[in-house]
């Protein structure tokens, strides 16, 4: 069993995630937070000192649990393509294995303060960073510039957004990964390499998914 002060952050973090889900994050009040946790307000000040920060340090370690538990390594994808087609379908399966999760690290994080917009920030440069690495399939790589990665890679999280935006379930991964790789690799790779990430099946699933909210919230 976890001790007593990380069974509390845990049960309040869970309890935001359900809140966000139902309310959105504008509309959570501490109240509503206290009462879903079974917690009280010493309790919540003993961990945050405000929403905010309760948010972010929930954000954080949902960030954590991504790249602990479904992250690809540099290792075992040394090809780009594989490597970031690896990373596509390891972000889309996070996602997936919890609607509720899905809407507050994509949607609410987006105005849920200061210190998760720059983590949010810094993550979206790691993508860039991914798709970037195509210049080096180039015969010559100065043929394109950062911004090609930053446009392709601005494009893919729309389409994740929206996705999880949405009030339907998310789309299955098979439709939403491999047109996501066929705008990735086309600027970098090629027509006939784009072509390709569409019939392309996806590699094997290596998390087994412990979403943050499963036993509250």
């Amino acid at each position: 069993m976890p001790p007593p002060q990380r069974d509390e952050r845990d049960r309040l973090h869970s309890a935001l995630v359900g809140l966000c889900f139902e309310r959105g994050f504008h509309n959570v009040e501490l109240w509503a937070l206290f009462a879903r946790a079974g917690l009280d307000r010493a309790a919540f000040d003993r961990h945050f000192d405000d929403l905010e920060d309760c948010f972010f340090t929930a954000f954080e370690a949902e960030a954590d649990r991504y790249r602990r538990e479904y992250a690809p390594s540099p290792e075992e994808f040394p090809d780009w393509r594989e490597r970031v087609r690896a990373t596509l379908y390891a972000l889309f399966r996070f996602l997936a294995a919890d609607r509720r999760r899905a809407r507050f690290v994509v949607v609410d994080s987006q105005v849920a303060g200061e210190r998760t917009r720059l983590l949010t920030g810094r993550l979206i440069e790691a993508l860039f960073d991914l798709v970037d690495e195509g210049r080096a399939e180039l015969e010559n790589p100065d043929s394109l510039s950062r911004a090609t990665a930053e446009a392709v890679g601005g494009g893919v999280l729309n389409q994740v957004y929206a996705a999880v935006a949405r009030p339907l379930r998310l789309p299955d991964e098979q439709e939403l990964v491999p047109e996501l790789m066929y705008c990735i690799v086309l600027p970098y790779s090629g027509l006939e390499a784009a072509l390709e990430e569409l019939y392309i099946p996806p590699p094997p699933n290596r998390a087994a998914p412990s979403p943050l909210g499963a036993r509250r919230g």
